[in-house]
């Protein structure tokens, strides 16, 4: 009994520690926490085993395997930060030689767009009316979102967002084409607020915390047009595999 307790309750540990690792904001702007913040590894596959095994447990066996598992996972994280850097390093580089001779690549102004833009998709996100982000985001985000924000309303649903605060932008990844427009920009932006959701009709809260605030990540791609930089794309951590896919695309101008 004394050895099925003990790996219960190492079992519930790591179950806590992997889903507290990945949450993320169930909603916000595009539904944030939809896809990232309900996935986590199924605690089915930690069942508690049944009485009647006959195999044996041993308490000391277990704790070093839930040690090695969170070992894993902070190398993981470690290495994830370093490429993350890697690539800002080399994005900043690369945004300071293409902004000499060409504007649009004045980053200053890039860190502009981007902080107004996150404070506008949350406002349209809240009203649940995207018109007021659409000279801020592309015709498909627009769209995106004005379906999602639609569907809300059918449900009688909104998300509250309170004391939202930008609190970083790394470029991680862009592309430079001819032209005064269509230049991509890929940004990790790193961001808290209090987040939760509400029926509109009885004040009671569906999901999320009224006072607690809650700290997320997320890829964010813009795209130039003829007067700013607007957001285009948004993907949870656990969308992208491999880092690789943020590169950077200057092949027409050398």
């Amino acid at each position: 009994m004394k050895r099925s307790f003990i790996k219960k309750v190492l079992i519930l540990f790591l179950i806590i520690f992997v889903i507290k690792s990945q949450f993320t904001a169930f909603a916000r702007p595009g539904g944030g926490g939809g896809s990232s913040s309900s996935h986590s590894p199924s605690s089915s596959s930690h069942s508690t085993p049944s009485r009647y095994s006959s195999g044996k447990t041993n308490p000391i066996a277990n704790m070093l395997n839930v040690g090695l598992f969170i070992f894993a996972l902070s190398a993981g994280t470690i290495i994830l930060k370093i490429k993350l850097r890697k690539k800002k390093i080399e994005s900043v580089e690369v945004i300071k030689y293409l902004a000499k001779e060409d504007a649009n690549w004045n980053y200053e102004n890039a860190k502009k767009d981007i902080e107004e833009t996150f404070y506008q998709i949350a406002i349209a996100w809240m009203e649940r009316n995207q018109d007021i982000a659409k000279d801020y985001i592309s015709e498909k985000l627009y769209t995106k979102h004005k379906m999602q924000t639609e569907w809300m309303k059918i449900r009688k649903e909104k998300n509250i967002l309170k004391d939202m605060s930008l609190l970083k932008v790394t470029p991680i990844g862009l592309k430079d084409c001819d032209g005064i427009d269509n230049d991509i920009l890929w940004v990790l932006i790193a961001a808290n607020s209090i987040d939760y959701i509400i029926n509109e009709e009885t004040n009671e809260i569906i999901e999320g915390s009224t006072c607690k605030s809650v700290y997320y990540e997320e890829y964010w791609k813009f795209i130039k047009n003829k007067d700013r930089w607007v957001l285009d794309e948004i993907l949870q951590l656990n969308d992208v595999d491999n880092l690789d896919f943020f590169n950077i695309d200057i092949s027409k101008k050398i």
